[in-house]
């Protein structure tokens, strides 16, 4: 069976698997959960400091979800796309009930799993204080999340991809540290991966890529945004574009190892995070939503997916798409004779397919739907929203005549 183990600024976690900082991590409890149901590692919720302590008194309700409940089948099956919006911003520990907290969730994992501690904090003197107190616990890791967007003053900033002020957090922080740490950068900035870089440069051992972007719904009826009244979290599998492509421009620039996860649903979207230069996977919404043991589930996919085409460990893999990966302007463009055709035994004449056509290229008949091959631009559109998949693109050829 194929290793799953994986080495990390010399912390050995058992899989790739990370329980991220959410609600099934607030406490001891729910570490010992995350482990016992199969993940490698389990960030605790963050702790903010003195000057976030607000963060620490959560609204409620404060979960909303879209394009969940509407799935068909749902709840026996689970959609593979939709959104979580939250606002749900620290742990609601004080420092010293923190850290004891921290104690405790590794006295009851053992060498089982590795229990990360997360610390968020609005100035350096915040910083350097919970810095000092987490080094006293028996905590595997420490996060540095420079990422939220609801911190006051400096976490804003950081949150919004302020370089240099990142920067001076890590390296003040990595001169006080005595264990590993991972930096949380936010993904609401012009470049993640040029924020990623400097705390690199500041002295980061690990780059944590997987945080949420930020913003709201609006209720029509009463013109304010739906939940709490404020921006919250966004994530959800909608988001794993943004969380692959963050991933594969961070991996190209940086030569310490990655945490990435934003939108992860299942174990495809594990493999496909390492193919694109990640290390470890971060789930939140996923294990929120499937359980803690859905983390055993992926794992078994996982090692029979590596299994079966030969590779002994994820090292075979991670990073071996990023060649793949082009840029906008390497792009094969308008290659000859692309365009749509209909399996007649499918198609069901119901001219979904013609209403989204921008070419005017279908005609429904009695026979079906028919492609003018002279105005189908091959777009692929028809293709997709298909009910019946009953329309399917040729291959590059010559037009007919």
């Amino acid at each position: 069976m194929a290793n799953l183990k994986v080495n990390v600024a010399g912390v050995e976690f058992p899989n790739p698997v990370i329980v991220g900082s959410a609600s099934p991590s607030m406490d001891w409890i729910g570490v010992k959960k995350g482990i016992e149901g199969g993940s490698g590692g389990v960030i605790v919720k963050s702790l903010f400091g003195e000057k976030g302590k607000l963060g620490r008194n959560f609204p409620r309700p404060r979960f909303k979800l879209y394009d969940y409940k509407t799935y068909p089948g749902y709840p026996q099956s689970l959609p593979h796309a939709f959104t979580l919006n939250s606002l749900e911003e620290c742990s609601h520990f004080d420092y010293q009930e923190y850290m004891e907290d921290v104690n405790r969730a590794k006295d009851a994992v053992g060498d089982k799993g590795i229990v990360m501690a997360s610390l968020s904090g609005v100035t350096l003197d915040e910083w350097q204080e919970m810095v000092g107190l987490v080094n006293e616990t028996n905590a595997d890791w420490v996060e540095l999340n420079v990422s939220c967007p609801f911190a006051a003053d400096m976490g804003v900033k950081m949150g919004a991809g302020a370089v240099d002020m990142t920067a001076d957090v890590v390296r003040t922080c990595a001169n006080l540290l005595k264990k590993p740490f991972s930096v949380k950068v936010s993904p609401q900035t012009v470049d993640q991966s040029s924020v990623a870089l400097a705390c690199q440069e500041a002295g980061a051992q690990c780059i944590n890529l997987s945080a949420r972007f930020s913003g709201f719904d609006l209720d029509i009826d009463q013109a304010r945004p739906v939940g709490p009244g404020a921006q919250g979290g966004w994530g959800g599998p909608y988001f794993i574009g943004y969380g692959l492509k963050n991933c594969a421009l961070a991996a190209n620039k940086l030569s310490i190892p990655i945490i990435a996860g934003l939108g992860v649903w299942d174990w495809r979207d594990i493999i496909k995070y390492t193919m694109v230069g990640a290390s470890l996977v971060q789930s939140g919404v996923g294990i929120m939503l499937q359980g803690y043991d859905v983390a055993k589930k992926w794992n078994e996919h996982i090692s029979q997916w590596l299994d079966a085409r030969g590779y002994s460990s994820l090292d075979d893999i991670r990073g071996i798409a990023l060649p793949n990966v082009l840029k906008t302007a390497q792009v094969e463009r308008a290659p000859e004779g692309v365009y749509a055709k209909v399996d007649y035994d499918k198609c069901t004449k119901c001219g979904v397919c013609k209403r989204s056509c921008f070419y005017d290229a279908i005609t429904l008949t009695k026979c079906g739907a028919v492609i003018d091959q002279h105005k189908c631009d091959g777009c692929g559109m028809c293709m997709e929203v298909c009910p019946a998949n009953a329309v399917s693109m040729t291959s590059p050829q010559k037009r007919a005549n």
